[in-house]
This record gives structure tokens, C-alpha cells and sequence, in this order.
């Protein structure tokens, strides 16, 4: 092959690989593993180069989007040894952070911070400010999951200086939706609402429908909190549409659990278990641990009220071995509390989510 044909191919690849990125951002997804495959199928032969490295990772993200985890993480570890061969730090960094996402939401924690800091140390090496400020945002998630609330916030906090030093609005809004998280997992969900207004604010004006989505879905989890039914109701409503325009499975699973909290919360259970079945379809089908562990939760509160104490038990026993796997100490003593109601001879209703 010659330098120029070499060349050309690598150009071609690049214009499907831009392709690839554009369908990716509008969730046609179908659309862009194809692209990516075909820029794949131009470049893997011309030798290692920074493109294929990027060309893998992509494809494992939107197989990843796509509920196919394990082998997105083969692509991202593909992606890894091929950076580090041809010394991209930044790329490296970027194919580890994707893993640890992959560890995290198979329940993989300690995996998941190995990976996190491992990627956290390189992007620093590369000055690579924004996948920092992403890999800080990833660390608050999982502290947030295991319960670590100030540890959380110090993670967001780090994100949102790395988001606001390179003007990211983007990434802020993603911030300023978990910040509203925080707020609603401490008690204090009305503290979330100027946050979640701000978020939804950004990803409007960005016309990004993927996350405003995301951010109506949480939204919604705070209205729940709030008792405002009629308010997440419509909330939760708009989400499902927008997260199912997107392809987007994980956040589909988080939209019908909120849906299937909301019913249970108003006490529409045939409807509740409607979309907490469809939550736990996909949350399974994810390889979702903590999706399945608060679906299986909320289950399990249908059951005991409607006296059906053994099978509440199966569910919330299955949910707490999720929590403990995950590290995630407020929903394993909630759940256990669940669980001492019924074994402790406490038969009082038990209150929603």
C-alpha cells in the first residue's frame, strides 16, 4: 500500500467516523455502529493509529447505550492497549473511564474506583481538563450510590471548576442534575428544584433531548418526594418520550422505575406493576445491578400491601444482596428495615419508595 492510498483510506475513515459521531449524538444508533463499522473495516489494517483507538471506544459506547456491556468493555479495553501502544495518554484515559462506567453499572465498585482513579491520574497527564472534570462527575455518581453524600458533593464540586475552566455547559448541566440528586437523597428535595431548572434550562437551549430527558426523569424523583403527583406525573411523562426517542435503555429503566415509585406512591398498583415490570425487563437486560435492586424494592412494597408477605420478602431480600454488592448503605438499611417489618412480627403498611 502506498503512502497516498494509506492516506486516503485514513481520510475516508475519519469522514465515517464524523458521521458516526453525528448519529450518535442525534441516538440514531442503528445508524452509527454501521458508520463505525465501516471506518473500522477502512483503518484496522493500515497499522495502529489514534483514530481506531477512538473508532473502538465510540462503538462500545453505543453498544454500552444499547444494554450490551460485555462487549463494550471488550472494545473498550481494545481501545485501552491500543492508546498506551501508541503512547495517547489522553485516549488511554478516556477508554478506562468507560470501563469503570461498565464495572459500575454491572455492580463492579471496587473495580469501578480502580479504574476511576487510574484514568483520573492520566487525564491530568494529559491536561485533558474536560474528560477530568468527567471522570470527577462519574466518581460523585458512584459515592452517591454507596451513600458517601459529602463525598459526592466534593467530586461535583471538582467536576463543576473543571466544566466551568474550559466554558462546558454541557457538562455543567450533567452536574447541576446531580447536585439536584444529592439535594433529593439527603430529604431535601424542594433545595433541588433551582438546580434541576438550571440543568433543564441548558439542555434546552442546547436542544439536547437525551438530557432533558435525563433531567425531567430526576425532576420527577424530587416531585415524588414533594408529593406533587400530579406535577411528576407529567414530568415522568415527557421523560419516557424523550428517553425512548433516544434509544437510551439505561435511562428508560430509570423513567418507568420513577413511574412504577409514582404509582405506587398514589396507590395505582396494576399500573405500578406495568412499569416496574418493563423497568425490571430492561434493568436486567443492562446487566443493571442497581436498577434491578430499586425496581425489585418497590415490588416488594406492592406485595406487602397487598398481604402477599413471602413474596415481598423474596423481592426485598434480592434487592439488599444488590445494595450490598453495590456498596449502597442508605438503600441496604432501607431495604432492611423493609425486611425486619415482616420478620420482626410488624405488619403496618409500608409507605412508598
Amino acid at each position: 500500500m502506498t503512502v497516498r492510498t494509506r492516506e486516503a483510506s485514513l481520510e475516508k475513515g475519519l469522514v465515517l467516523a464524523r458521521r458516526g459521531r453525528s448519529a450518535e449524538k442525534r441516538r440514531d444508533l442503528a445508524e452509527a455502529l454501521d458508520l463505525y463499522a465501516e471506518a473500522h473495516a477502512l483503518i484496522e489494517g493500515l497499522g495502529p493509529t489514534p483514530l481506531e483507538a477512538n473508532v473502538l471506544r465510540w462503538t462500545g459506547s453505543v453498544l454500552r447505550d444499547l444494554g450490551d456491556l460485555e462487549r463494550a468493555d471488550l472494545l473498550y479495553q481494545d481501545s485501552a492497549a491500543l492508546a498506551e501502544s501508541l503512547g495517547e495518554i489522553g485516549a488511554k484515559a478516556s477508554a478506562l473511564n468507560c470501563r469503570a462506567v461498565v464495572a459500575q453499572r454491572q455492580g463492579r465498585l471496587d473495580d469501578a474506583v480502580d479504574l476511576y482513579g487510574a484514568a483520573r491520574s492520566l487525564a491530568a497527564e494529559a491536561g485533558e481538563i474536560r474528560l477530568f472534570g468527567m471522570i470527577e462527575l462519574n466518581l460523585g455518581v458512584l459515592w452517591n450510590v454507596r451513600g458517601d453524600l459529602d463525598e459526592a458533593n466534593a467530586h461535583y464540586e471538582a467536576a463543576l471548576n473543571s466544566f466551568e475552566e474550559v466554558g462546558d455547559d454541557e457538562a455543567r448541566a450533567w452536574v447541576l442534575n446531580n447536585v439536584g440528586m444529592l439535594f433529593t437523597a439527603r430529604g431535601r428535595a424542594v433545595e433541588a428544584e433551582p438546580y434541576y431548572a438550571r440543568a433543564l434550562e441548558i439542555a434546552q437551549a442546547r436542544r439536547d433531548r437525551p438530557l432533558e430527558g435525563i433531567v425531567r426523569t430526576n425532576h420527577g424523583e424530587a416531585l415524588i418526594a414533594l408529593e406533587r403527583w400530579d406535577d411528576a406525573e407529567r414530568e415522568l411523562g415527557v421523560a419516557l418520550a424523550l428517553v425512548q426517542e433516544g434509544q437510551d435503555r439505561t435511562r428508560e429503566a430509570e423513567a418507568l422505575h420513577q413511574l412504577g415509585r409514582l404509582s405506587v406512591a398514589t396507590g395505582n398498583h396494576d399500573l405500578a406493576r406495568a412499569h416496574l415490570a418493563e423497568a425490571l425487563r430492561l434493568g436486567s437486560l443492562l446487566d443493571d445491578v442497581l436498577i434491578v435492586s430499586q425496581v425489585l424494592t418497590e415490588r416488594g412494597t406492592i406485595h406487602h400491601r397487598e398481604g402477599r408477605e413471602d413474596e415481598a420478602l423474596e423481592d426485598w431480600s434480592r434487592a439488599k444482596d444488590g445494595f450490598v454488592a453495590l456498596g449502597a448503605t442508605r438503600q441496604t438499611g432501607e431495604v432492611t428495615t423493609l425486611i425486619e417489618s415482616i420478620r420482626g412480627g410488624d405488619s403496618r403498611p409500608v409507605p412508598a419508595g
